[in-house]
């Protein structure tokens, strides 16, 4: 018998532009650890309005995606064996 596990995860990206060069970075967070579209975007806001030094441009970014896993489990003793 299978069973369905559903979760949402957050990729949250961002690059640092400044006069001495770029930097990327990012994280992931899931909706297992309790973060919800309202926390994911509230992150990215709170991010972007930080007061960066002159000349620093640091845009943050997040991607959404709902993911659905089916797991199943095995029967070796089926001729022929199978999942189900």
């Amino acid at each position: 018998m299978s069973s369905v596990y559903e979760s949402t995860e957050y990729q949250f990206t961002f690059t640092i532009n400044s006069e001495t060069g770029e930097n990327d970075g990012g994280f992931t967070l899931t909706s297992a650890a309790g973060v919800t579209d309202e926390i994911a975007l509230s992150i990215v806001q709170g991010f972007n309005a930080q007061p960066w030094p002159h000349g620093v441009i640091n845009p943050m970014s997040v991607l959404k995606q709902d993911q659905e896993n089916r797991v199943y489990s095995t029967n070796l003793n089926a001729t022929p064996p199978s999942f189900s």
